[in-house]
């Protein structure tokens, strides 16, 4: 008596292809989701650079004084605006207000120079330099990446940015 050979797969063929994607699957989501937290470090990066670059910008143009300043007064990850003290009082309003840009959510940490500068406005003159030619800095991090950026503006109101150490990436 002869038996034909049917051309499906048996079920430990089944199992074992199961397991292999399980494997690979496992391995790989972790490796996404780090690519992902990364690729919205150097957004928020990239934006915020953009935006620093627009204030240097807007003040060249207009010949006066142009701030960059947490859009909430406290905290640089809840936003930022860019803005000019027309009548010089020290205080923004909605009408001296250029450009305001969101901040990025609760995935990305933003921390400004020092105590003091932490979220203290910072920005430049109508030559393009930092105001009172202080250096600033903001240093973006996850608590999901072991590196984070830093941009930094210095006296003369030059922009950078670089790779930073920020203890995350549990």
């Amino acid at each position: 008596m002869a038996y034909s050979r049917s051309n499906g797969f048996t079920l430990i063929e089944l199992v074992i292809t199961l397991a292999v994607l399980a494997i690979v699957v496992t391995w790989a989501i972790p490796s996404f989701l780090t690519l992902i937290q990364q690729n919205r470090l150097t957004a928020t990066t990239n934006q915020m650079l953009g935006v620093v670059s627009q204030a240097r910008g807007e003040a060249l143009r207009r010949s006066d004084r142009v701030w960059v300043s947490p859009l909430d007064g406290s905290s640089w990850s809840s936003g930022v605006v860019i803005w000019r003290d027309e009548n010089d009082d020290g205080a923004r309003t909605d009408a001296e207000v250029i450009r305001l840009v969101q901040g990025p959510g609760n995935s990305i940490s933003i921390a400004g120079t020092s105590t003091t500068l932490a979220t203290a406005p910072f920005g430049f003159d109508g030559g393009g330099f930092a105001i009172e030619e202080q250096a600033y800095s903001l240093t973006f991090c996850s608590d999901r990446l072991p590196e984070g950026q830093v941009l930094e503006v210095n006296g003369g109101g030059q922009i950078r940015t670089e790779s930073v150490a920020c203890g995350g990436g549990g």
